[in-house]
């Protein structure tokens, strides 16, 4: 085990034995902490980690099935039942599609996925298929059981409080961690950093111009950039003045911390998220009346024009604005991580030719996008499962989404944007079914994709309004 690992076991034990919602709390607080493990495997390309918010999600789920034996009660409930039947479905395609590595068995080579590395290797069925797909399942799990533990509105509240206070952590600490790069102070990897996951060491990047990027305690500054992005809804009620998580001056704050940390951390995945978020908030807001078409569009012309008038004068006048920008988003298709990322893509999409129905199996291939990840794993069938199920958590939620007054209403209304955004930016940047925060945003999705009674749901505190 870690120095944190071995910091986490009392707690966790303690949750375990005493209190259920501790440990489900202390489970939503660290799944943003992707480069933070209790225990590691091997070191360097082969290491590999067990995530403290997976420790914690195996005593949770493992209490949960204690509790559930007790009753012999296993049932889904009802209200989400459709949803989480899609995902099971999924998980069951993935788990079906590793009898194509069997079937293969060695007639077909899997070329290296590092660029400059032609190495090949003949497709068997090994270990690492299992794995994979464990990570895989247990995600999924996680995700049904968060959902069903966040039907009511005490239950959702508490989770978007803990999960705020998480994200405003990893913020602080990514803006220490920059002022630790700009000062030269040596930055304490070793306390949140600690995966031996050769993928993990995202706090080691810097830019061609000699920039540190910041990372956090996430495993590179992308996924760093996802919680953020996908999270910042959470704040919009504040903004409105309809609610808040918090309070409204806090959530507003945290709302700042995020961009301004979005923008620090240097990854394209942060200026692509912010873009999908404001297109897609843009469209809900029009969509529940809570502006008009008219005060939306001259919202976005007022808002958007400055915003790129202000990128254009620092892109085009400050010469470090210059350098990191070229080198962060400009030169990103002729740099060895972009090709990387072409190549792979194209060489799973060979795969998926070859074996069309049913991809090559779920971990054989490695594809830094999503469709083609799915389409390489999963085939036709499992792609279109996974759509399905992700497309039916969305529908739920809209067809449901209604005015911007409930609290219901607003968790969906911010949910919803989430997952959106998570999905638009994984299309470019890969499946996270590794990460709890994909996971969470999943869940929590689905527990507001049905719409609740009137005298279910609370009026936000008059003195937070």
């Amino acid at each position: 085990m870690t120095p944190l690992g071995y910091v986490m076991l009392l707690p966790g034990v303690a949750g375990f034995l005493f209190s259920k919602k501790w440990l489900y709390r202390l489970l939503v607080f660290w799944t943003l902490f992707s480069a933070s493990t209790a225990m590691n495997f091997g070191e360097g390309e082969s290491g590999s980690g067990l995530q403290v918010w997976m420790f914690f999600g195996a005593l949770w789920l493992l209490r949960l099935v204690i509790e559930h034996l007790s009753t012999f009660s296993f049932s889904i409930d009802r209200r989400i039942v459709r949803p989480c039947l899609w995902l099971i479905a999924f998980l069951i395609v993935a788990a079906v599609s590793l009898i194509m590595p069997a079937y293969i068995n060695g007639e077909l080579a899997i070329t290296s996925a590092h660029f400059g590395d032609n190495s090949q290797t003949p497709l068997h069925l090994t270990s690492h298929n299992f794995t994979q797909l464990l990570y895989l399942v247990f995600g999924g799990t996680i995700a049904i059981c968060v959902a069903h533990s966040n039907l009511l509105d005490e239950e959702r509240q508490d989770t978007e409080r803990t999960i705020l206070l998480s994200a405003t952590f990893i913020a602080l600490w990514g803006l220490f961690q920059f002022t630790c790069n700009l000062t030269g102070i040596p930055y304490p990897y070793f306390i949140f950093n600690n995966s031996a996951s050769g993928s993990a060491s995202g706090y080691l990047q810097t830019l061609d111009v000699g920039v540190g990027r910041v990372s956090s305690a996430a495993v590179e500054p992308s996924i760093f950039a996802e919680s953020l992005v996908t999270l910042l809804p959470l704040t919009f009620p504040a903004w409105l003045r309809r609610g808040s998580v918090l309070s409204i001056p806090i959530d507003r704050s945290c709302a700042v911390l995020f961009v301004l940390m979005l923008i620090l951390c240097t990854s394209s995945t942060a200026f692509l998220g912010l873009f999908l978020l404001a297109l897609v908030t843009w469209y809900l807001l029009l969509r529940t009346r809570t502006v008009s078409t008219a005060r939306g569009l001259k919202f976005a012309v007022l808002a958007g024009i400055p915003c790129l008038a202000a990128g254009v004068v620092a892109v085009s006048s400050v010469p470090i604005v210059r350098d990191v920008a070229a080198s962060m988003l400009l030169d990103k298709s002729s740099s060895g991580s972009g090709l990387e990322r072409a190549m792979t893509v194209e060489q799973a999409f060979g795969y998926f030719k070859k074996y069309p129905i049913m991809g090559i199996g779920w971990g054989s291939a490695t594809s830094h996008d999503l469709i083609v990840n799915l389409l390489s794993s999963v085939g036709i069938i499992g792609t279109i499962v996974f759509i399905g199920a992700m497309l039916n958590v969305i529908r739920a939620d809209w067809r449901t989404l209604d005015s911007l007054v409930l609290p219901g209403s607003l968790s969906r209304f911010a949910w919803l944007i989430g997952i959106v955004v998570f999905l638009s930016i994984s299309v470019f940047s890969g499946f996270p079914y590794v990460f709890g925060n994909f996971w969470l945003v999943v869940g929590m999705a689905i527990s507001v994709s049905w719409r609740g009674e009137p005298t279910q749901e609370r009026l936000p505190n008059p003195q937070q309004a």
